[in-house]
Parts: structure tokens; C-alpha cells; sequence
């Protein structure tokens, strides 16, 4: 049971220690991965895309 205590003791000490976004932060974050994860799935269905049609045109 001590070392319960001890471990929760030692999550509220290192949850002390972080530091949360602001709201313009988690915003601007939040935008950036949306935009790149549509750039990367674009890129990857362009990619399919011409694959398909090479073998296609192979087979």
C-alpha cells in the first residue's frame, strides 16, 4: 500500500512540473497536423493512383 502512495505522490509531483498549451497553441497545433495529414493522404492516394494505372497498363 506504500508504494501506491508513493507512486501517486510521485504522478501529482511530475504533473506539477508540465506545462499545458493555450488555447492559440492547441489551435494552431490542431491546424498544422489537419493540413499535413490531408497533404500526406493526397500525396499517398496520387501515388496509388499512378501505380494503378502503370499496372494497368503492364497487365
Amino acid at each position: 500500500m506504500n508504494k501506491l502512495k508513493e507512486f501517486f505522490e510521485g504522478v501529482k509531483k511530475e504533473m506539477s512540473k508540465v506545462t499545458w498549451p493555450n488555447q492559440k497553441e492547441l489551435v494552431d497545433n490542431t491546424t498544422i497536423v489537419v493540413v499535413f495529414s490531408i497533404i500526406i493522404s493526397l500525396v499517398i492516394f496520387g501515388m496509388d493512383r499512378v501505380f494503378s494505372t502503370i499496372l494497368e497498363i503492364i497487365y
